[in-house]
């Protein structure tokens, strides 16, 4: 039975888009303070590169553009808080997915796994599990779906990706959860060559996930990839600091979403923070990270500790890139690259694992 119509089948039925993400309200002023920081944010970025200066040596003038936009943007988000800025995120973003049919499972208004399958040409019977980032807080197939739609694509494999519930109005254990739910849901209908991928705190879910798997005795997937994962919410690492002129998240944003996913919990639990958590006996692990963010530090740090560990962990970091630059395809070739190299490893373990 493959995985796409085995969810269907079971309790989770095709809807429509609005019953799966149903488009919220935004205030009027909300859409203008985060569109025109957007915008001056470009315009002092553009200024600067008509005198000479550009923010770092390698980027290109669309790159700069593209990141300054995001860092307007987000500065908006300590100003209105997370709930009013995911609202002008979502009711601003369209649904697009690279191209693929989406295939909407699940309702908003009934709980249960929630999410949509994505099935690119070529796809055999093997399931991509797709956590999307957003700090637990934010983030959807609206925000997300083209990233996931290239990245079904690079891997050739039916994919599903994971509406989970976010924070404030659903703090942790909520997204392991149904992150975890989602996998056994998975497995239950017949799913076997799983692979499992996020970004941002969509890779921590990655870990987190498998961590628990391993932990209660449970098949694990065939491997898991994490795109720039936060994998220490209390926010350790010396290039928050450093990468801070650089990359458009913040210390700010992570503490405000680290608060409304855990709020007054201890952030070193593992399953909140994977960095503090056995790293060991876990399936094939991708980490890839930009040199230019500021999670790099963390990343860098988990990595070497889990391999000293004995983990099968594989860490790439792109030069001057940063957070989740995979969804920055208009602007650097890097973001395609580092698409196609989760392709590359995915598909050779689903392969092997054929085998």
């Amino acid at each position: 039975m493959d995985g796409g119509h085995a969810v269907e089948g079971a309790g989770a039925p095709v809807v429509d888009a609005e019953a799966l993400l149903p488009r919220p309200r935004a205030r009027l002023g909300d859409i203008v303070l985060v569109v025109g920081s957007a915008l001056l944010f470009v315009l002092a970025a553009a200024l600067r590169r008509l005198v000479g200066r550009r923010r770092r040596p390698a980027w290109s003038f669309g790159l700069e553009l593209l990141v300054s936009a995001y860092r307007g943007s987000w500065s908006a988000l300590p100003k209105i808080g997370i709930v009013r800025w995911r609202n002008v995120g979502e009711a601003m973003s369209r649904i697009e997915t690279d191209g693929l049919e989406p295939r909407f499972v699940g309702n908003a208004e009934r709980g249960g796994v929630r999410g949509t399958w994505l099935e690119p040409p070529g796809a055999d019977d093997a399931v991509l599990l797709y956590f999307h980032g957003g700090g637990f807080a934010f983030g959807s197939l609206r925000t997300h779906g083209t990233l996931i739609g290239a990245l079904a694509r690079a891997t050739r494999t039916r994919t599903f990706a994971l509406e989970y519930r976010l924070s404030p109005e659903h703090p942790a254990p909520a997204a392991l959860d149904d992150a975890l739910a989602a996998y056994r849901h998975l497995r239950a209908q017949g799913a076997r060559r799983i692979v499992l991928a996020g970004d941002s705190a969509g890779g921590t879910l990655v870990l987190t996930v498998l961590m628990a798997l391993r932990d209660a005795g449970e098949p694990l997937p065939v491997a898991g990839v994490a795109l720039s994962p936060w994998v220490d919410l209390t926010c350790g690492g010396n290039s928050f600091h450093t990468n801070a002129a650089f990359d458009f998240v913040g210390l700010v944003h992570c503490r405000m979403a680290a608060e409304a996913h855990a709020p007054g919990a201890d952030l070193r639990r593992p399953e909140l923070s994977p960095a503090f958590g056995q790293l060991s006996g876990l399936p094939p692990l991708l980490i890839q990270a930009g040199e230019a963010e500021v999670l790099v530090d963390q990343v860098r740090d988990v990595a070497a500790r889990a391999n000293g560990a004995g983990a099968a962990l594989e860490l790439r970091v792109y030069p001057d890139m940063v957070h989740v630059w995979h969804m920055m395809r208009s602007a650097t070739p890097a973001a395609q690259q580092a698409i196609d190299e989760v392709g590359s490893f995915l598909r050779g373990q689903l392969d092997a694992a054929s085998r």
